[in-house]
């Protein structure tokens, strides 16, 4: 049986899990994807925005695209204030703290960060492990939940500090979901000569939690983060501490292609999947999209039960 077929018989109704559990299956069960967990809770299905945000493109298509700035110049990394983040509003949204005590939604992201943290010490030739994405096939299926709720996971680590990437620059959702406010960031840093990347990376009161917001919304994002501006920001965090793991909140595969530009330049790839609401058609389309070689798992994530989700859904930038 496929890696296809064993998780499109885990989405149908009749294949649904155990809503009480969340035991992973057996890494022989998929050849081609090493890890499928099951992240609890029903706060996933309100992660994202309702309305898309950002900027209209321009009529004018023979617009010249931006100049990129050069990293060389760049200084050292300062970071800026600290962001207080209310710790009641994580639980109301469904998210985990580094000081929770056991509990399903952190025994599964646990068990997820396992295998994240197992690859930094054996990593491929040429790659940065330490750079991971989380996406999915379609909005909706709860990607950025399942992306703060790791890098919360792993800012509990001894060993290890968290950098929060809000890689949606079209419908970043992750101030909006941490209870902050902020206006600068990735987007910023790559087409501004002002900007610096210690303007932008802010600490948390999460101790070992930092987060680099998306920024200002371009409709040329997919090129700027295709980009020799965006390779060599990379290649700084990555190198900058060994230590350090990047998670990249990244947009939906089907959805935009920034999804698919960001995968190219990623160590690990986590990819979400709804229960009883992805379709094997867009799950199979979506991984054909992404390098399958940086692909470390599919983490199954519950939604409410109802029919399967039809098409891929709007995704982008607001007509105004």
């Amino acid at each position: 049986m496929s890696i296809i077929e064993r998780v499109a018989e885990l989405l149908t109704p009749s294949g649904r899990p155990d809503r009480e559990h969340a035991a992973p299956r057996e890494e022989s069960d998929f050849p081609a994807v090493d890890v499928v967990e099951r992240a609890v809770g029903e706060s996933a299905k309100r992660i994202e925005p309702s309305e898309p945000r950002g900027v209209a493109p321009p009529s004018d298509t023979g617009r010249p695209l931006p100049q990129f700035r050069s990293r060389a110049a760049v200084p050292p990394a300062v970071t800026t204030p600290v962001l207080r983040i209310d710790p009641e509003r994580l639980r109301q949204e469904g998210l985990i703290l580094p000081e929770d005590k056991r509990t399903p939604t952190a025994e599964a992201f646990r068990r997820v960060k396992r295998r994240i943290l197992l690859n930094l010490e054996h990593p491929k030739p040429d790659t940065h492990p330490n750079l991971v994405m989380v996406t999915s096939s379609v909005p909706g299926e709860g990607k950025s939940f399942c992306a703060i709720n790791l890098a919360l996971s792993i800012a509990a680590e001894m060993d290890h500090t968290v950098l929060l990437v809000d890689g949606d620059v079209a419908r970043p959702s992750l101030p909006k979901m941490l209870g902050i406010e902020v206006d600068k960031g990735l987007m910023d840093v790559l087409l501004d000569r002002q900007v610096h990347l210690s303007d932008v990376l802010f600490r948390t009161d999460i101790g070992k939690l930092m987060l680099l917001p998306a920024g200002t919304a371009d409709p040329h994002a997919t090129e700027v983060l295709s980009s020799g501006a965006m390779r060599g920001l990379l290649k700084e965090l990555s190198e900058q501490d060994p230590n350090r793991v990047i998670v990249f909140d990244s947009p939906p595969i089907m959805a935009a292609s920034e999804a698919s530009v960001l995968a190219g330049q990623m160590g690990q790839v986590v990819v979400v999947v709804e229960a009883g609401k992805t379709t094997e058609m867009a799950l199979k389309a979506a991984l054909g999209r992404i390098e399958s070689s940086n692909i470390v798992g599919l983490l199954l994530n519950k939604g409410e039960r109802g029919g399967l989700l039809d098409g891929y859904g709007e995704y982008g930038y607001d007509a105004t």
